[in-house]
């Protein structure tokens, strides 16, 4: 999902086919995941719920996740390549202290819908140490240039051309409601994720622990 529109879609009025198009490559990333995260899966499970439009796929819990950075497509690094960047990682989150994050605001794109994660600064911080090492193993690594807006996405739109205005009416009695779930980050995952039909899944290679000190 991309960055997510103020309001919540903000002037968009038709939804896409996130599914559309060529087939993604499969290719490894850095993400944060929620599988375990109890109250992470129940509030996206009721919000869920409440999108339950058939134009919207859900991600199941197993799926719930947060993109913190690319890392190369799978032919564009060698498994010696792959060993470094997360070793380089693990030095690298040796100075990285655990922290809360707060999933709350729902917003939404044109092919997706999902939570807003704050406070950005730490998440932000994180990436920057992961892209570090990522870069540190492989220099040629095919890091995502544009700026992280941290997010989760609860559900990928499979139609194009439907009209935001369910959706819109759905999100906004969500967020009058103030759904919220905290999650304590303490590891990274280091991923190899595969786009199949309407869904999206990934292979866990390492996980890699914040053990720094606040």
């Amino acid at each position: 999902m991309a960055s997510p529109e103020p309001g919540p879609f903000g002037d968009i009025q038709l939804l896409r086919n996130h599914w559309s198009g060529p087939a993604r490559p499969r290719a490894y990333y850095w993400f944060l995941t929620f599988a375990g995260d109890t109250a992470v899966c129940n509030l996206a499970a009721r919000c869920q719920q409440a999108l339950a439009f058939p134009y919207y796929d859900p991600v199941p819990p197993y799926g719930l996740h947060m993109t913190i950075d690319r890392i190369a497509p799978e032919g564009g690094i060698t498994t010696a390549q792959l060993s470094s960047v997360s070793a380089a990682a693990r030095l690298a989150c040796q100075a990285i202290a655990p922290f809360r994050i707060s999933l709350g605001d729902l917003g939404g794109t044109r092919s997706a819908v999902g939570f807003a994660a704050t406070p950005i600064t730490p998440i932000r911080q994180l990436r920057d140490a992961l892209r570090t090492a990522s870069l540190s193993g492989c220099p040629g690594a095919a890091v995502d240039r544009e700026e992280i807006i941290p997010h989760v996405t609860l559900a990928y739109g499979n139609t194009d051309g439907v009209p935001t205005a369910d959706a819109i009416a759905a999100l906004e009695r969500l967020n009058a409601s103030r759904p919220r779930a905290e999650a304590t980050v303490d590891k990274a995952a280091l991923v190899l994720l595969e786009g199949r039909k309407r869904s999206y899944t990934w292979q866990l290679l390492s996980q890699v622990p914040l053990t720094g000190t606040a």
